[in-house]
């Protein structure tokens, strides 16, 4: 399980390394993330962060469809944020 949180890092680490990230490659690994979180049991065992996670990606599709990419690409990221920390708690590692 360790390993499968190395991975989820490592791809957010390589995704937001690039300066030319597009809106849409974030609210995609937002939703991976969320749905990587889901998957393993988080809204369950770590509800308060799987949700906010949750919420966080609907604020970034809200503020994506209004073309309002800033505040999109920031609710993006902590979408991704609150998602790693849901499945961190999960995993007992937090």
């Amino acid at each position: 399980m360790r390993f499968i949180l190395g991975v989820l890092l490592s791809v957010v680490l390589y995704t937001f390394s690039f300066a030319e990230t597009t809106t849409t490659e974030l609210l995609d690994e937002a939703q991976n993330s969320i749905k990587a979180a889901f998957e393993s049991g988080c809204p369950t065992l770590a509800p308060y962060e799987y949700y906010k996670a949750e919420t966080y990606y609907y604020i970034a599709r809200e503020e994506t469809s209004k073309l309002n990419t800033k505040a999109g690409n920031a609710a993006a990221m902590k979408a991704i944020e609150w998602a790693l920390k849901a499945m961190a708690k999960r995993y007992g590692e937090e």
